[in-house]
């Protein structure tokens, strides 16, 4: 009966997590397509260069703390209160520290304009903070309905409100502005829709208690989000502005097919495997059901992308950003693999362990520095082969300590997900073949899509992989 009513638990919260990230996905897609005929690459460059700076902030202002929180069974008012005053505080210290070093930002890029750019658009960071527990708490009580309601207002208006800056000539103030709105509209939906309140009480035994846990995954965090973003970083230093504008656009759109599913995944199953958090052959077998149904959706989407890189950028973005497509084509073999990294992580996190965590992330980042200093004088195209080559040790050290866990290593892991991998790479060399030869139009686009769409589904149910099974059982 506890299995039954974890996931018909699980289930619903699937269905309006995919409805609140799938259609911020789909509005945030249109947005971008607007918004890239409407405004200059070296536009997306200047908001790019200053990623970095604002997720470092908001790692630091979450703390890890949000995760704690959550894991936390019996989490009380005062716990709340004192992780709602901690992300508050820091987001004002953040903020002071990012308006002192914008100049010294704007200087290191030889870019004026970014000094102003990264004082305004900083300010979303302690707006932001208000909604943080608040946003936590929905997410502990699986309620993705009232979450997609707030955060799809807040993206239609902001998008708007952007794309009628940028049809008026605004360029990159456009974009700013729809980064702030969205922040501010979202911030205030969620805090007047949720039924928690605070009382201002502080506790420094629940700080402590939240930051013997959060601490290691604020390092490692810190760590991971200092690494996603230094490709942007050494490519807005020493390559042309446009060239980094290219790698966004390749990158952002190699990682949306992964990033959707797994975020979904990881909203639903965290709180979903903490209450089963002591079971280890229920948490095992959970594990294995998700990572195989992951591998099963990706694969194909991530790889169909790479496949169409040239028509699709052509068609959506026009031919001012064709070269994004070459790197597109590269970068979906590493984008690929980003959920199965996602959902063995979750599994430290469920289990408490944080210090394994923490050290896996090091590891990985000192690998990854040492491949991007090979690459970066090889050129661009070079870095995101070796972004790729790391995706996979990455994945080999990340399944060696699961493996100790629940022994689900990555031989296991392998079993679970080669059908879908091998039948994705087939479908990948049958669509870029394709492609190739009806070349960039709408409807090469077209008729390769549907075919990949024939070969996958086909080739699954011909073949009658077991993840068909798993997602049918879902649904009873």
């Amino acid at each position: 009966m506890a299995e039954q009513s974890l996931k018909r638990q699980t289930l619903n919260g699937a269905i309006w997590r995919i409805l609140e990230s799938g259609g911020t996905q789909v509005i945030q897609f249109v947005i971008s397509i607007v918004l890239a005929r409407l405004i200059l690459p070296e536009q997306f460059a200047a908001i790019a260069m200053l990623t970095i700076f604002i997720a470092i902030a908001e790692v630091f202002i979450n703390s890890g703390f949000s995760t704690a929180l959550m894991r936390k069974n019996n989490r009380t008012q005062t716990d709340c209160d004192t992780v709602y005053i901690f992300n508050i505080v820091v987001s004002v210290f953040s903020y002071i520290v990012l308006f002192i070093i914008a100049p010294f930002v704007a200087k290191f890029y030889n870019l004026p304009e970014l000094c102003i750019i990264l004082r305004v658009t900083s300010v979303s960071l302690v707006i932001g903070s208000f909604g943080g527990v608040h946003r936590t708490l929905f997410t502990a009580r699986m309620d993705f309905k009232s979450l997609a309601k707030y955060n799809l207002l807040s993206l239609i208006i902001s998008g708007i409100t952007g794309m009628t800056m940028a049809y008026l000539g605004f360029q990159v103030w456009a974009l700013v502005t729809q980064s702030v709105l969205s922040t501010a509209i979202g911030t205030i939906c969620i805090c007047i829709g949720s039924k928690w309140r605070p009382t201002w009480t502080f506790s420094w035994s629940s700080l402590k208690e939240f930051f013997s846990f959060g601490s290691k995954l604020l390092l490692s965090s810190l760590l991971d989000t200092g690494y996603r973003n230094i490709y942007s970083v050494v490519i807005g230093k020493f390559f042309p502005h446009s060239d980094l504008a290219y790698y966004n656009r390749a990158n952002g759109l190699g990682i949306l097919m992964s990033s959707t599913p797994t975020s979904v995944l990881q909203s639903v199953t965290f709180p979903a495997l903490c209450k089963v958090q002591d079971s280890t052959e229920i948490l095992g077998a959970t594990y294995r059901k998700i990572i195989s149904i992951s591998a099963f959706v990706v694969f194909p989407l991530t790889l169909g992308v790479g496949a169409v890189s040239y028509p699709l950028i052509n068609v959506l973005y026009t031919d001012v950003w064709i070269f994004a497509a070459g790197l597109l084509q590269i970068i979906v073999f590493s984008s690929m693999w980003y959920p199965i990294h996602a959902i063995n992580l979750n599994l430290l996190k469920v289990r408490g362990r944080s210090d394994i965590f923490f050290r896996l992330e090091i590891i990985k980042k000192i690998l990854g520095v040492i491949m991007l200093c090979i690459t970066v004088p090889l050129g661009l195209k070079a870095m995101c082969y070796g972004a790729v080559a790391n995706s996979i040790i990455a994945l080999i050290i990340n399944t060696h300590y699961t493996g100790k866990l629940l022994n689900l290593g990555l031989i296991v892991q392998l079993k679970d997900i080669y059908p879908s991998l091998i039948l994705s790479i087939i479908m990948f060399i049958a669509c870029k073949f394709l492609s190739t030869v009806l070349g960039n139009g709408i409807l090469s686009l077209s008729i390769t899509i549907c075919a990949g769409i024939i070969i996958y589904a086909g080739g699954a149910h011909l073949l009658k992989f077991k993840e068909l099974a798993l997602l049918k059982n879902i649904r009873k």
